[in-house]
């Protein structure tokens, strides 16, 4: 059978696509130095023949009539029968690869011709034949879609994987759990939990990955936890992203079910508590359950970092103040700084808030107006920003105090926009005014609710924000920017 009908069932009229749309042209096929052997059409087929008497076997190129166009491998013909499977298995799977790089829209492919060439490429040949980038920004999307389920029907063949797990977490702890307990009948996967006495985050360059992978560069490899360095060719990257936790992905690589509580690691590794009390309400748990879970988890989380003492201190800190609750936090004081922990802890947390540790140094999440740097020259840190060394307390608060009320004040507009957008002109306007008034008894003016509404553009991609603030300017100012009727 021809490569078209071999892959497709279909007749050589047609014009074939693959999945990405991409037209199958002829593959040429290429030695070890990138010299063209042959070019294999989708007519031609591909055929692996044993010569007892010529002492060899063969990868040949066949014609439409099984003719013999081309000799693309040839290697000695082994007596021994355990040897001569090994050979034809090996010459077996590069017949596959050129089919699949074809299949791939590929223009070309080296293969080896001899023996000794064919142990070369077989050791460099992937244990699992996959599209590790495609692989990855699939589980990115927290979706299982074609590259996972063909990853998943790989594994049920027991290749050669090594996981690499760096738990310096719960939920990276709880992702190498989910592998190790759904790859346990899998003999050909092996565990490498990696050293990490100093708690420092552990790249792709790290001695322990590096030993293990020099004899077999070819091996999949799945990293838990690990990022950066030089990643392996064949490496997926199991961590934490936007839409997509280190949990996730490994239930999706596994089709693992998840329980509540792995639901709720989820939620905590991707939103921190805020996800957690969403997640508990959308599965109809009481506060009381949710409330205790955030705790013991955020404790749980917090003791892979710093001494469960100092965890267990924080925690009752927080809920003698009803932080946990959703309480509105402003300053809080630890005896040391562990920003996820304060995180998983704070069901307001994105209200921002600002932390005092025993060293006396500041730290504010989260500025929405960009004042803190600007205009008061605190020090970012993704969404943390740390104050000036020897500024005093009481203009630090202040300043902490200024962005929170505007950061609060950013997204209560933003929510009301909203609401209006299904009322009248004049309610939407009423409450808008109303708004704006509420804000100016808070200590914003004029001025300050114009400039927020500027800086803080992001809120309200789908508003006028010359409108918004020509409201602002009706309400506040004494002027109009109708004043020009001349009656």
């Amino acid at each position: 059978m021809s490569l078209m009908g071999m892959l497709f069932g279909s007749s050589e009229e047609e014009e074939i696509r693959n999945e990405e749309g991409v037209i199958l042209k002829p593959i040429r096929v290429l030695n070890a130095k990138g010299e063209k052997i042959a070019t294999v059409t989708a007519e031609e087929s591909l055929s692996i023949v044993q010569e007892k008497e010529q002492g060899q076997i063969r990868l040949i190129q066949l014609n439409e009539r099984h003719e013999e166009i081309k000799s693309l491998m040839s290697c000695p013909y082994a007596q021994n029968a355990d040897a001569r499977k090994e050979l034809t298995d090996m010459m077996a799977e590069v017949k596959k690869d050129i089919s699949n790089a074809y299949l791939a829209g590929k223009e070309s492919i080296r293969i080896p011709e001899s023996k000794y060439e064919l142990f070369v490429y077989m050791r460099r040949r992937p244990t699992v034949p996959i599209d590790a980038d495609k692989l990855s920004r699939e589980l990115a999307s927290g979706e299982a879609r074609e590259n996972v389920l063909q990853f998943r029907s790989y594994l049920e063949k027991n290749p050669r994987v090594n996981v690499y797990a760096a738990v310096y977490s719960l939920a990276t702890d709880t992702a190498y759990r989910i592998l190790k307990q759904e790859y346990r009948q899998y003999g050909n996967v092996h565990f490498i939990l990696l050293e990490n006495r100093d708690k420092k985050r552990i790249t792709w360059d790290d001695p322990q990955i590096q030993e293990s992978l020099k004899d077999t560069p070819n091996v999949c490899s799945i990293g838990i936890g690990v990022r950066e360095g030089e990643k392996p060719r064949y490496a997926i990257e199991l961590r934490n992203e936007d839409v997509s936790s280190v949990v996730k992905k490994a239930a999706l690589l596994t089709h693992h079910i998840f329980n509540i509580r792995e639901e709720m690691i989820d939620a905590q590794a991707e939103g921190h508590a805020k996800a957690m009390w969403e997640l508990g309400a959308k599965k109809g748990k009481s506060e009381e359950f949710i409330r205790k879970t955030v705790e013991d988890l955020a404790l749980e989380d917090a003791a892979y970092r710093i001494p469960e003492s100092a965890v267990k201190e924080i925690i009752s800190k927080a809920k003698q103040r009803g932080f946990i609750d959703g309480e509105e936090i402003g300053l809080f004081r630890v005896p040391v700084v562990d920003r996820t922990l304060l995180l998983n802890l704070f069901k307001q947390a994105e209200d921002g808030f600002l932390i005092k540790d025993e060293s006396g140094s500041f730290q504010y999440y989260k500025d929405v107006t960009g004042k803190l740097v600007i205009r008061y020259g605190w020090t970012k840190e993704g969404n943390w920003y740390v104050a000036p060394l020897g500024k005093d307390e009481r203009e630090i608060r202040a300043e902490a105090a200024q962005v929170m009320l505007e950061g609060k004040y950013l997204r209560a507009l933003q929510k009301l926009l909203q609401k209006n957008r299904n009322r009248s002109v004049i309610d939407s306007f009423s409450s808008l005014k109303e708004f704006i008034l509420s804000y100016e008894k808070m200590g914003m003016d004029m001025q300050e609710q114009m400039e927020s509404v500027e800086n803080g553009k992001e809120y309200f991609p789908e508003e006028n924000i010359e409108e918004i603030q020509t409201v602002i300017q009706e309400v506040l100012s004494p002027h109009s920017v109708y004043d020009n009727f001349g009656f």
